[in-house]
């Protein structure tokens, strides 16, 4: 659907109004098979995005405001229509929560189902070869219950991260598919950036998350209000940590460009010390990504090379 929405709002020709139509038709199509109320949801949001689009197209484009811009600023304006839409509809986010929990809870048990017939012992194998099976699948199950927990508390903010990378492919494959397409093209890693304000969504965060708690323990608001503060401190650290930690990694893969440091040898390094150092990787990318809102790392590293060169 941003893809359509992409191919009908910059000059459609011929072949961009057919490609566009297909991939409507191919929606339709979709959003006629049954579905549980979950996947009803999915739908409802993915025509809400395109129409976020069209409306960051026209109001903030590319070429005045930067595609990040308009992209982050397109997830916002589907996020006010969906929360519009819930105030106005007996549908509510508590609801919407266990329907993501029940989703997401049948995916796993169905999972842990194949992994559990998997580990069973064939027909004449010995019994002790199997004995760490059962254990297994236990424990896969108790991690897997905790991220679905995890995830009906944090969807939102998942939904909108999400969004923003699904934006991002349709401007590529707009680009690629479209005759005369806009010209801004997709930052690259090392040139990723945003408005510095949104620095207030962090600082928001941590008084949901800190200050509000800290308010209700003194007595000072209601004890119904921690709970509220914490779902919303819970999505804002979430959709706002993911923004800065890909914010540091653009300073990273900067300075590491900066120094030679690039090709697939960096693309390998950077993956592997991702996968076995995960949490200081995010720790050390977060830390990075919003005190470049201060510093200006890149800034800072082109007079660095100038002067070099100099």
């Amino acid at each position: 659907m941003p893809l359509a929405a992409l191919l009908l709002f910059h000059k459609p020709g011929r072949r961009e109004m057919i490609t566009a139509a297909t991939l409507i038709a191919f929606v339709a199509w979709g959003a006629l098979a049954p579905a549980d109320d979950f996947a009803r949801f999915e739908r409802a949001w993915v025509v809400l995005l395109a129409g976020g689009l069209v409306v960051a197209l026209a109001w903030r484009p590319p070429a005045k405001a930067g595609l990040v811009t308009t992209g982050l600023l397109a997830v916002a304006i589907a996020a006010v229509a969906g929360g519009a839409l819930m105030a106005a509809t007996r549908f509510t986010y508590r609801e919407l929560q266990w329907l993501a929990t029940r989703h997401f809870g049948e995916q796993v048990r169905l999972l842990v189902g194949a992994l559990a017939n998997a580990s069973s012992a064939a027909p004449g194998t010995p019994a002790d070869s199997t004995a760490a099976g059962p254990a297994m699948v236990a424990a896969f199950e108790q991690s897997a219950d905790l991220m679905v927990q995890l995830v009906g508390e944090v969807l939102p903010a998942l939904v909108l991260v999400q969004s923003l990378a699904a934006a991002a492919v349709a401007w590529a494959l707009y680009q690629a598919v479209a005759k005369e397409p806009d010209p801004a093209v997709l930052p690259p890693m090392r040139e990723f950036r945003f408005n510095d304000h949104l620095i207030w969504g962090v600082v928001l965060a941590l008084v949901s998350l800190v200050v509000v708690p800290s308010l209700v323990g003194l007595g000072v608001l209601p004890s119904g209000v921690e709970a509220v503060a914490r779902v919303t401190g819970e999505n804002l650290a979430v959709f706002f940590g993911s923004l800065y930690l890909m914010r540091g990694l653009g300073v990273t893969a900067a300075v590491a460009a900066a120094a030679g440091f690039t090709g697939p040898a960096a693309v390998i390094f950077a993956v592997v010390v991702t996968l076995l150092l995960a949490p200081v990787v995010v720790a050390f990318g977060l830390t990075l990504g919003v005190a470049d809102t201060w510093v200006d790392w890149r800034k800072r590293l082109h007079k660095a090379v100038d002067q070099k060169g100099r």
